[in-house]
């Protein structure tokens, strides 16, 4: 059986979507993710969106963001891992997804408005 969690295939480095693990990721007495460990998160589809709540989603949601979260990193943050994770961290995840979400229009609006 394949290990999911397995960390030997690196993240892309640097790209859009990278965000650091601050926090240890701690399941039953074992750190599964250290701190420092890079997540990529991809752009969804449409189809890794399938069953999610959009606007929970742009509320960022937990949830929804455990619901879409393993179908979109590497390495894959499974709801049990989503749930061990430090809030900090789960904020970093459902920022980069909200990101994604939002059209290129609303994204330069917001930062004209700043």
């Amino acid at each position: 059986m394949d290990n999911q969690n397995d960390n030997s295939t690196p993240a892309p480095a640097g790209a859009p979507g990278d965000i650091t693990i601050e926090y240890d990721v701690v399941v039953a007495d074992k750190v599964v993710l250290p701190a420092g460990t890079v997540v990529h998160v991809r752009k969804p589809m449409a189809g890794a969106l399938r069953g999610a709540n959009l606007g929970g989603l742009v509320r960022m949601d937990f949830n929804q963001v455990a619901l879409v979260a393993p179908r979109v990193t590497q390495p894959i943050l499974h709801p049990h891992l989503i749930d061990a994770m430090d809030p900090a961290d789960v904020m970093q995840v459902a920022g980069v997804l909200v990101d994604f979400l939002l059209p290129t229009a609303t994204k330069e609006a917001l930062s004209q408005s700043m």
